[in-house]
Formats: structure tokens, sequence, C-alpha cells
């Protein structure tokens, strides 16, 4: 399993909003999903924070994890 992937359980596991997050993403179709990335790649081109950093890097591993994640909550 991906350090990531790991990661993002981890997180899941403890924070009950995160795991909301990632569920929610994980339901969106193909075609919002995709929709979502832009939006969110555009909201963060111009971020410098440290936490805006880390918020980008979650939902950019989220993003391109979604087959293998989705095997652990029988999504997709």
């Amino acid at each position: 399993m991906k350090p990531e992937i790991q990661e993002i359980l981890k997180a899941m596991k403890e924070d009950p909003r995160i795991k909301t997050i990632v569920l929610q993403i994980l339901d969106m179709p193909d075609e919002e999903r995709e929709k979502f990335r832009k939006k969110m790649t555009y909201y963060f081109m111009d971020k410098r924070s440290e936490i805006d950093i880390e918020a980008f890097k979650f939902f950019k591993a989220v993003l391109e994890n979604v087959e293998e994640l989705s095997k652990f909550f029988k999504r997709r």
C-alpha cells in the first residue's frame, strides 16, 4: 500500500470530517470529480501557506488514488 494511502486512511480514522470529505469525493461521478480537481488546482494555485500546501497535497493524493481508496469502502 502506498504511503499516501496509509496517511489518508489514518487521517480518516482520527477525524470524522476528513472521512466525510474523502467519502464524498469517492462518491462523485468521474466528470464531477474532474471538475472538482480543476477547481481545487485553480484555488490552490496562488496559495503559499503551509496549511494550504498540505490541503492541496491531501486533495491531490485522494484524487490520484480514488480507485485504491474505493476498495476500502466498497465504492465504484
